[in-house]
């Protein structure tokens, strides 16, 4: 495979991020922690709101995303798991701000002002409470361990989609959604995830069970695989090819970290389940 200056902008900016992510965990504790999951939520809302919020009062609307995805990290590091609460919260709170801010757009309005609601609502499951399961990871039992084979694991398969893809792929895997996507692909990119997963048990993490070596590379792979699905699902709904820019080679932060979001509850089930 050729060496091209975008593979040679996304391979830096992978080995450096993915140093300092992990550096964070191993090193940071609970405040590495938090500082990473408000760091992708914050920067995942923004893109997110960029792309969403289409009215004339979208800067305010972006700010007000911004400023809850705050408070509920914030909340979350002082009382943790009391996320419940805290959808609740946002939920009702955001409902009153919409309500209010009513009356400043027509009637002929008020569906797209309810319809950016939902949108915001649905940004804060997917991009500020899904996240929060880091933490949980972070918080089991040889913590620190799950959390970086969790990341391992989502990033060799990412890596390992994307070379067995350019050099194997022939069958499509979704088109309508995805068109560069292969079945191949996204096979290579389950089998990186076992080779992690094996070497990293045999190396570093002699303690996890080998039941958990065969299930959870599955079961997290596929769902990364998914939530990328999903990230292109979102892109394609607003015509965007990328969500943003600030990392160079992936794009923006939802890019980067869409299979992150949705197989982060899956690998904590697993480690409930098989740790």
């Amino acid at each position: 495979m050729q060496m091209t200056p975008e593979l040679k902008k996304r391979i830096l900016t992978g080995v450096t991020g993915g140093a300092a992510l992990l550096g964070l965990i191993v090193f940071g504790g609970w405040l590495g922690i938090f500082f990473l999951t408000t760091v992708i939520s914050i920067g995942m809302v923004f893109e997110f709101a960029n792309i969403t919020f289409s009215m004339s009062d979208r800067l305010e609307k972006k700010y007000v995303i911004l400023s809850i995805t705050w408070f509920i990290e914030l909340v979350n590091l002082l009382a943790p798991q009391g996320e419940f609460q805290l959808l609740v919260v946002s939920f009702v709170s955001l409902f009153i701000y919409f309500l209010l801010s009513a009356q400043r757009h027509s009637e002929a309005q008020f569906s797209i002002h309810f319809k950016e609601l939902m949108y915001m609502v649905f940004g804060l499951v997917y991009l500020v409470f899904l996240p929060l399961f880091l933490s949980r990871v972070y918080e089991s039992q040889y913590g620190t361990e799950w959390t970086v084979l969790f990341l391992l694991m989502v990033w060799a398969g990412d890596s390992g989609a994307y070379f067995a893809g350019k050099k194997y792929g022939k069958r499509k895997l979704y088109p309508i959604i995805s068109p560069k996507k292969t079945v191949e692909g996204s096979l290579g990119g389950l089998a990186s995830g076992y080779v992690v997963s094996i070497l990293y048990k045999l190396t570093v993490f002699r303690n996890m069970p080998w039941l958990a070596i065969i299930f959870i590379p599955l079961f997290v792979g596929v769902f990364a695989q998914i939530g990328d699905l999903c990230e292109s699902f979102f892109k394609r709904a607003f015509e965007k090819k990328d969500s943003g820019w600030i990392l160079p080679g992936h794009g923006g932060f939802l890019d980067r970290f869409d299979g992150v979001v949705f197989s982060l509850p899956v690998m904590y089930a697993c480690i409930r389940i098989f740790g």
